[in-house]
């Protein structure tokens, strides 16, 4: 049996996504969704679900470029050159240091991390978004998105960036080197995420002035560990995923 629109569909397009179909541009083209989601057409509704979603994620990409003009002010502010940013990484020893395994390594220590700094970065702001109704009043700026994708992102960076460290170990030992192999493309989806998490973090950044010290905190945290994750995995940019990348 044909589905409707396979013609369409991109074959592995799932195998390095994170998993938020609510918010893909491809479920048209995704055969994992229309099979999980009962969804048997390609007609003009997944098609428009999956243009909103791209432009969704279009403003979260300007978002971005904020998060990055704070943490340079920030680092202004404490006296550090835009050099001395680039090397202030979690990394404590050189990338091709040799841990027990993946979870030791600082990388993943620090994704660990920053999954609790924002459990408790909630667990202090909850009675601010409950006095001031911030979720609910429109009055006031809505921060129901910013706050769903670092939510759903909190627990999906550490167990990337561990999956990716392992591979990476793995390959060492084995000796092999492809910029096309699965650690690449589980380090650019954790990056991807963590991109994102930081446009989001940016914009609570600027609507929540009372939070400012402690989201600038997690911005920086998060930025640390972005270019950390990209000092280990240098071709994971330039990996390209089946049909998300051009």
């Amino acid at each position: 049996m044909t589905m409707a629109g396979e013609a369409d569909l991109i074959p592995g397009i799932f195998s390095y996504c994170d998993r938020w179909c609510e918010r893909c541009a491809f479920t048209a083209r995704c055969l994992q969704f229309q099979v999980e989601s009962g969804e048997q057409k390609s007609g003009s509704a997944l098609h428009e679900f999956d243009a909103l979603n791209a432009g969704f994620w279009q403003e979260m990409g300007e978002a971005l470029v904020n998060a990055m003009r704070y943490i340079r002010e920030m680092a202004i502010k404490q006296g550090l050159g835009v050099d001395d940013l680039q090397k202030e990484t979690v990394l404590s020893e050189p990338p091709d240091s040799k841990y027990r395994n993946a979870r030791e390594h600082p990388c993943s220590a620090a994704a660990l991390l920053y999954a609790g700094m924002v459990n408790e970065w909630f667990a202090a702001a909850d009675d601010i978004f409950e006095e001031e109704s911030l979720l609910m009043n429109p009055n006031q700026p809505s921060f129901r998105e910013p706050v769903e994708i670092i939510r759903h992102y909190q627990y999906f960076i550490y167990p990337k960036i561990v999956r990716a460290v392992e591979g990476r170990m793995n390959d060492i030992a084995s000796g092999i080197n492809e910029p096309d192999n699965d650690a690449n493309g589980t380090a650019k989806i954790a990056l991807i995420t963590i991109d994102r998490s930081l446009a989001a973090w940016s914009l609570l950044y600027t609507g929540l002035p009372s939070q400012e010290d402690s989201t600038l905190s997690l911005l920086v945290h998060l930025d640390r560990l972005r270019r950390s994750v990209e000092v280990v995995f240098p071709a994971a940019r330039s990996f390209v995923r089946p049909g998300l990348d051009a």
